[in-house]
């Protein structure tokens, strides 16, 4: 018999009656309630304590469950009343604060539990790791819960339930299985144990009921709603005088976009010289105060300081959009969409023109002759050079047209051109004009979209060298535009081919989007927030040096990490190796026993004499198994584990070498690593793949017997190609690996954690890699003379380090 069990209680101390709060109209115990209903089962059951029973049983029986009421503080008994009362064999535990509970990932742990029982692999306890807090059930054995019960003395224990199972492994069986990629969120937490969750949750509700959606609703919208109300897109453009009006257009189009989305707000300054330029479609988006915290945010200011960008940072992520000033340097992701000056410092990590907000409207055929000129000098003319340039053109017979801020509707000039104010939608008019005079900027972007000739004017020496560099024809700052402007008709007008007639524009508010789903990091190794220099700006990831212990690691990640599936070592490694890991075994196991001759001579520094029950090893990442078999062959207990179910199985079934599946440092499932103590703890092109690095080697050293050695190996920034191709290694890192290490500082770095590093070995000689003009021949006698200096300098492209484990008072006791 399946009884699905909620306890719940009104006198909660940090929120207390939470379970009679109101959510999307009804009490939240309601909601628990009818959302646990969906799962399998024979009995609902909603056990609370005696003091809250007479006010819960009304509601339980309107939800179709009973009521058992029992202890307030020792749930455990509740529970076991339960099965006395019910004759329950299997318990599906729910808590009465989760309103969103993932149904399927709770149906999906009962089958689990059953069919680990028909399989005769029964366990007593089963729940999944990593889903969000408050989403997960708890499956547990009632004959085991009894026994538990009389076994534990424990408060904790009688309070959490649970652990009274789990924290006893030597007793009963418990499985914590890694939660498939759908489920697995531990950073959302959905769970409501204070007034800030219950805010969120009640946020949550209604954006669901915005959408159309009720209570109790499927894990995806779960997820869609936790996003809206937590992930605050925040936009910060330039909206004072004498900046334009380009910018803010932009972020307003993105916020009509994105608005059902993402929970958008706008930041503008109160003191804002143009608040009456904001939309009124707009103006429920605008706050005049920056939050405490957002997902991300989106800078279209064009100069920031390095200072603004940094106070932006401590609010969130900073996506910047075609950034011109010292800030630039410092954003996580710079996004260039009007081409900037260039220059390695100044690189983006994407430019992208095709997201300029083009004409739909264009001209059938390339201008041959100039007739009609508009003169337009940005949203508000602030250089003053709109009229000056229109009389010019007036003189020379044109018709002309000047876009005049400060003018309401349409009138003629007494040098006979018109003036007209500031037109909506201007870029879909642009067509019907034969040359359109600008600056630098949107509208010429856009212009030369319609298909229309182009002349720039510059109010600034950075205007003109950036015109010049982009192929536009223009005029110097304070020059004699009528001359100018000759000279440019006359001599012929540049057409760049940035922009064309046939260019197609890119959704922008869906790069946003795209961009929002980042991945934002901390440096993995010491956790410290405080970024030293951007070392790569790619497409897909930012790549920066850790302020406070100098490791390069991705600090913005666009792309979803690799999944280390059977085609990681077969598809993938063949197209890069040219063969299967599989076929590359034994290359890969030669490699292996040189390793573990280094690892034999460490471990003989540090114990006189190890018996043969204790050279054990454990190789994380062990993938197809060819060090474990070279370290089998040299006369160790071997132990491996890998992300990837399929190579376990192939070094557990044919290699016959005992192997879990892990996704370290996380535990196996039936935490099997973690039975034992190792002599020595392996990784192999590994730890550069792990994100939280303090939980690695915290890990290892509770997994190393004293003095045990710790060894590794990873790509080298500090050989030949990090030091004379330097953007091209960071470029051809993989994105998956989230650390980039140097054998310069890994001395100073393992000293952290507690490792004192015996050697560290140069590998991965290229002579090739050097910087000739013409490579070397394999083989040939410069090939030697290059490779014994790669040696003697180590200027290997990877490394091996061999670390031993520094004694500890945990040792000792």
């Amino acid at each position: 018999m399946i009884c699905v069990v909620i306890q719940a209680r009104l006198d909660s101390t940090r929120l207390p009656q939470k379970a009679l709060l109101s959510l999307a109209d009804k009490p939240l115990i309601v909601q628990v309630m009818n959302n646990a209903k969906r799962i399998p089962a024979d009995s609902y059951i909603l056990a609370c304590d005696h003091d809250s029973e007479q006010i819960v049983t009304p509601l339980a029986v309107s939800c179709g469950y009973r009521c058992i009421a029992g202890p307030k503080e020792d749930v455990l008994e509740r529970f076991c009343l339960v099965i006395r009362k019910t004759g329950a064999d299997v318990i599906v535990r729910v808590t009465g604060d989760n309103p969103f509970i993932f149904i399927d990932a709770a149906t999906e742990s009962l089958e689990r539990f059953l069919s680990l029982d028909k399989q005769g692999k029964g366990v007593d306890y089963f729940t999944f790791s990593g889903l969000p807090h408050g989403s997960g059930v708890e499956i547990l054995s009632a004959r085991r819960l009894l026994e538990a019960a009389v076994l534990s003395d424990s408060q904790y224990e009688h309070e959490h339930v649970g652990p009274a199972l789990y924290n006893h492994p030597e007793r009963f069986a418990c499985m914590r299985a890694v939660s498939p990629e759908q489920w697995m969120f531990p950073e959302v937490r959905t769970t409501v144990d204070t007034r800030d969750d219950y805010e969120r949750v009640c946020l949550m509700a209604e954006y669901l009921a915005s959408t159309g959606s009720t209570l109790p609703v499927s894990t995806e919208h779960i997820l869609k709603a936790w996003n809206y109300v937590t992930r605050v897109l925040l936009f910060y453009p330039s909206f004072e005088a004498g900046q334009g009006t380009g910018h803010f257009r932009r972020v307003c189009e993105c916020i009509q976009n994105l608005k059902s989305v993402w929970r958008c707000q706008l930041y503008i300054s109160r003191s804002a010289t143009l608040q009456t330029a904001i939309p009124s479609d707009i103006r429920p988006f605008v706050v005049h105060e920056l939050p405490p915290e957002a997902h991300l945010v989106v800078v279209d200011k064009f100069r920031s300081s390095i200072r603004e960008i940094r106070d932006l940072q401590k609010i969130g992520p900073v996506v910047a959009l075609d950034e011109r000033g010292s800030g630039r340097s410092v954003c996580d992701y710079v996004l260039d969409i009007i081409p900037g000056p260039g220059g390695r410092l100044c690189t983006p990590n994407l430019l992208e023109t095709s997201f300029l907000p083009l004409p739909q409207a264009r001209k059938q055929e390339p201008v041959q002759t100039i007739r009609s000129v508009l003169v337009v000098a940005g949203g508000e003319n602030s250089a003053g050079l709109a009229h000056p340039a229109a009389r010019a053109l007036a003189r020379m017979e044109f018709e002309v047209t000047v876009i005049d801020p400060g003018v309401t509707g349409i009138r003629t000039s007494e040098s006979g051109y018109t003036v007209s104010g500031l037109v909506a939608h201007l870029k879909e008019n642009l067509c019907h004009y034969d040359l359109v005079v600008t600056h630098y900027g949107f509208t010429a972007f856009e212009a030369l979209a319609a298909g229309c000739k182009v002349i720039l004017f510059s109010p600034t020496w950075y205007h003109y060298w950036i015109s010049r560099k982009y192929g536009f024809s223009v005029m110097p700052p304070e020059c004699n535009l009528a001359s100018r402007l000759l000279r440019l008709i006359s001599s012929g007008i540049s057409v760049p081919d940035i922009i064309t007639r046939e260019s197609v524009q890119s959704d922008l508010p869906a790069a946003i989007n795209h961009l929002a789903r980042m991945r934002i990091r901390t440096c993995p190794f010491c956790g410290s927030s405080a970024h030293g220099p951007v070392l790569l700006r790619a497409k897909d990831r930012t790549v920066t040096r850790c302020g406070s212990c100098s490791m390069d690691y991705i600090s913005f990640q666009v792309d979803a990490l690799r999944n280390y599936s059977r085609s990681y070592f077969f598809e993938e490694y063949k197209a890069q190796y040219g063969k299967t890991y599989l076929e590359d075994f034994e290359q890969i196991k030669h490699h292996g026993r040189l390793r573990i001759s280094r690892i034999d001579k460490s471990i003989r520094r540090s114990f006189s004499v190890l018996s043969p029950e204790e050279k054990k090893l454990l190789d994380i990442g062990c993938a197809y198994g060819p060090f474990l078999s070279a370290a089998r062959e040299a006369g160790w207990l071997v132990y491996g584990t890998d992300i990837s179910p399929d190579a376990v199985e192939y070094v557990a079934g044919t290699l016959d070498i005992p192997a879990w599946v892990s996704a370290f440092p996380a535990p196996d499932a039936y935490n099997q690593i973690s039975s034992r103590k190792y002599a020595a703890v392996t990784m192999w092109y590994v730890i550069e793949h792990l994100e939280d690095l303090e939980s690695v080697f915290s890990r290892v050293r509770s997994l190393l017997l004293p003095g045990g050695i710790f060894a590794f190996s990873t790509p080298s920034s500090g050989g030949i190609s990090g030091k004379t191709r330097t953007d091209s290694f960071y470029r051809n890192s993989p994105a998956d690996h989230i650390t980039i290490w140097n054998h310069r500082t890994v001395r100073r770095q393992l000293k952290k954690y507690g490792f004192t590093v015996l050697s560290v070995v140069s590998t991965g000689h290229h002579p090739e890699r050097f910087p000739f003009s013409v490579s070397p021949v394999k083989g040939s006698f410069l090939w030697h003379i290059l490779g014994k200096i790669s040696q003697l300098f180590s200027l290997g492209d990877t490394f091996e380090v061999y670390a031993v484990k520094q004694g500890s008072l945990e040792d000792a006791e």
